[in-house]
C-alpha cells in the first residue's frame, strides 16, 4: 500500500452561488483563501452575472476554486443543486456571494467540532451583521446546544446559512436544496435535524451584508413558504402551534407593509428573510 499517495478529494467543499454581486463576491472569496484550514474546494456558480463578477473570477488561479458559469439566469434553487452536485467533500459548507467569515479559523473551529461529535449533522456559528461598506450593524447569537435549537426552530431559523458545515451524506440522505418558493436553507436544516442533531458554536465567525440589492421584501412569500414547513415538520419539532400563529402575524404585517410600500424592484434571487 502506497501511504503517501496523495488524498483525492477534499474534506470541505465550499459552494458559492452568485448572480451580480462583483462588488462584494472578492471579500467574500479572500475570506475562503485566508482559512488556516486548507483542505477545501470552493465551487462557485457563476448564474448568468453581467457585471465585472466573471473578471474577478478569472484572476484566481487557485486550482481549489471551481467555477461554474450559466450563459443565462437559471435561478437560485438551480444554482444551490448544480453547485452542491459538484462537491466531493466530507463536509459542505455555504457562502453567500456577499457574505464573508470574519474569522480565519472558521473552518477549522467547525471540522474540529463535527470530528470530535458525529452525532451532529450540522454545526452553524454567530455571525456579525454588517452594511455594504462592511461596517458592524449589529451581533446576532442563536441557541448554542441541540435541544434548545429543536425547541426554537419553528419559531426562528436557528442557522445563518452562510455559518453552517454540514455532512456531505446527511444532506445527500435528506435529498439536498427542494424547490420551494423562498426558505429553501431552513427547508434543508428542519430535514438534516431528522438525521442527527444541530450545534452552534457561541463565537461570531462569518458576516452576514445588508445592502440595498439583497433586501427582499417577499414577506407574504416567505411565511406562506415557513406555513408550509412547519406544516410538514408539526410532529417532529415542538411549538407547531406558537410558530404558525406568529409566522400568520408576520404574514398580516408583510401584507400591510406590502400594500403601504412603495413600488420598488423586489430581489428573487437573496432569501434575507430567514436569516
Amino acid at each position: 500500500m502506497d501511504t503517501s499517495a496523495k488524498k483525492l478529494d477534499p474534506l470541505v467543499s465550499i459552494t458559492v452561488v452568485t448572480y451580480n454581486r462583483g462588488s462584494y463576491l472578492k471579500a467574500a472569496i479572500e475570506s475562503v483563501l485566508a482559512q488556516t484550514y486548507a483542505d477545501w474546494e470552493l465551487i462557485i456558480v457563476d448564474d448568468g452575472s453581467v457585471d465585472e463578477t466573471q473578471t474577478l473570477l478569472a484572476s484566481y488561479a487557485d486550482p481549489r476554486v471551481q467555477v461554474i458559469r450559466h450563459a443565462t439566469n437559471e435561478g437560485i434553487s438551480v444554482s444551490r443543486t448544480e453547485a452542491l452536485t459538484a462537491t466531493k467533500g466530507t463536509y459542505i459548507a455555504v457562502l453567500d456571494s456577499d457574505d464573508l467569515w470574519n474569522d480565519p479559523a472558521k473552518l477549522e473551529k467547525q471540522v474540529a467540532f463535527l470530528e470530535r461529535h458525529p452525532e451532529h449533522v450540522i454545526v452553524g456559528t454567530f455571525i456579525n451583521v454588517i452594511d455594504e461598506n462592511g461596517s458592524l450593524v449589529r451581533k446576532t447569537a442563536y441557541h448554542t446546544d441541540d435541544a434548545a435549537i429543536r425547541q426554537h426552530l419553528l419559531m426562528r431559523n436557528q442557522f445563518a446559512h452562510s455559518s453552517v458545515l454540514m455532512r456531505a451524506s446527511t444532506i445527500r440522505a435528506t435529498g439536498g436544496y427542494q424547490e420551494v418558493p423562498l426558505g429553501e436553507d431552513l427547508d434543508l436544516f428542519l430535514r438534516l435535524g431528522l438525521h442527527g442533531k444541530f450545534a452552534n458554536l457561541p463565537q461570531y465567525l462569518a458576516s452576514y451584508r445588508v445592502h440595498a440589492g439583497g433586501v427582499s421584501r417577499n414577506g407574504v412569500l416567505m411565511a406562506k413558504s415557513v406555513l408550509g414547513f412547519i406544516r410538514t415538520h408539526r410532529a417532529h419539532y415542538p411549538d407547531a402551534f406558537r410558530a404558525r400563529a406568529k409566522t400568520l402575524l408576520t404574514m398580516l404585517l408583510a401584507h400591510l407593509f406590502d400594500v403601504r410600500s412603495v413600488s420598488a424592484p423586489r430581489s428573487s434571487y437573496r432569501d434575507t428573510a430567514s436569516k
